[in-house]
This record gives structure tokens, sequence and C-alpha cells, in this order.
């Protein structure tokens, strides 16, 4: 599967948080660029539409859940460990 377009990483002076903005589409998979094992993923859609989002993790993958969305904005707020 193909991965987002890293558009914005935003830097955090908390080590236990990565906020990250993306072009997205459904079932891309971001890599962490922080943690080795992401532990929390909250994804928000930053387009104006009524598409349900969601994400999964697994290690340091979180896969994009855009209900049939294609390169549109979105933001992840990553919480993790190294």
């Amino acid at each position: 599967m193909a991965a987002p377009t890293d558009t914005l990483n935003f830097m955090t002076a908390n080590p236990s948080y990565e906020v990250v903005q993306l072009t997205a589409s459904d079932g891309e998979i971001y890599e962490s660029k922080k943690f080795n094992i992401v532990r929390i993923a909250i994804a928000s859609g930053n387009e104006d539409n009524d598409a349900h989002i969601n994400c999964t993790m697994s290690g340091s993958a979180v896969t994009i859940n855009y209900a049939g969305m294609t390169d549109e904005k979105i933001t992840l707020f990553l919480c993790g460990t190294t």
C-alpha cells in the first residue's frame, strides 16, 4: 500500500507525542518517524466532508481508514514508545 504524503511534522516539547499533517488516502500507512511502537493514534480529517475516519496501529505503522477518500488532508496525533 502507498504511503501518505508527509506535509508537515510538528515538533513537540513532549517526547511522548508526534503530531503530523498528511495528505492521505483510505488504506494508506504512515510509519512513525519517532516511535518504534505507537500506543495511541487519533486521526482527524481537515477537509469539509462527512467521511468516517479512524486508524489502526501495528508497531510503528498507522493505517489510515478514511471511508473511500483520496488525497485528503488529515492530522495524526500519536503517542508511543521508542
